[in-house]
């Protein structure tokens, strides 16, 4: 039977050490950057932008569309917080929205279509 001596169980438990802040350390900067993210891209940004949202679109192309107007920081993002977060589904049709609003807040708009028009 093979004994470890003092310096190998050492060695291993840094190591052990070493993985558990490693993913800890990871861990937290992928939240940090999920919850960066979520915020308006201009939170001073006042004007509008409209968007139209075609019928029959995936929430990968929405989320396409939302980043390619510069309304959302991350797609993946996006399409994460509407895959965990979707409720009604996102409709079609024409909104406007702002860089100033967060992507909870977009989410919601293009939920709700209260003012989209038809497409």
């Amino acid at each position: 039977m093979h004994r470890f001596s003092k310096k190998q169980i050492r060695q291993q438990n840094l190591l052990a050490l070493a993985i558990v802040a490693l993913f800890l350390v990871v861990g937290v900067c992928v939240h940090g950057y999920f919850n960066y993210s979520l915020t308006p891209v201009n939170k001073n940004s006042q004007k509008t932008k409209k968007v139209i949202i075609p019928r029959n679109s995936t929430d990968q192309q929405v989320s396409t569309i939302l980043k390619r107007q510069d309304l959302v920081r991350s797609r993946y993002v996006f399409y994460y917080y509407l895959q965990t977060h979707k409720t009604n589904g996102v409709k079609a049709g024409t909104f406007t929205l702002k860089q100033s609003q967060s992507v909870p807040e977009i989410t919601v708009r293009l939920q709700e279509n209260r003012h989209a028009k038809k497409h």
